[in-house]
């Protein structure tokens, strides 16, 4: 039975992006980036708790600093994987569009470990920094 609450996941995937957008993420106050020269790791240090992080995830959180939206973020990443794959085959290099998608879920995980804070374009708020 469909009550109209269950959606197809390519089709949240299309909602998250689009809301996403033009949105603003940045570091939550309580979260700083700390690469770690001993063990070679980026790391996520937060009251009590270190994440250690993948490379993709700690270059698009580097990149949450409150005022580049999540487009920019994406083209970002994008241009960065290009360069790096300059020489490879860059067909395997994920669309724009897959890309944007991927990153926005990302940061909504992100948010919803409040992590990450995200704002709508134009509503940035500064009482947490």
């Amino acid at each position: 039975m469909n009550d109209g609450f269950i959606t197809h996941p390519k089709n949240k995937r299309k909602v998250v992006e689009s809301i996403l957008a033009d949105s603003i993420p940045r570091l939550a106050a309580k979260a700083r980036l700390k690469f770690d020269k001993v063990r070679e790791k980026n790391l996520l240090l937060l009251p009590e708790k270190v994440v250690v992080l993948n490379e993709t995830a700690a270059s698009i959180l580097t990149l949450c600093d409150g005022r580049q939206t999540v487009n920019t973020i994406t083209e970002k990443i994008r241009a960065s994987l290009q360069a790096d794959t300059e020489t490879a085959d860059t067909s395997a290099l994920l669309d724009l569009k897959t890309m944007k998608a991927d990153i926005s879920e990302f940061l909504l995980e992100m948010e919803d470990q409040g992590w990450v804070v995200i704002h709508k374009h134009g509503s940035v708020d500064n009482k947490e920094q």
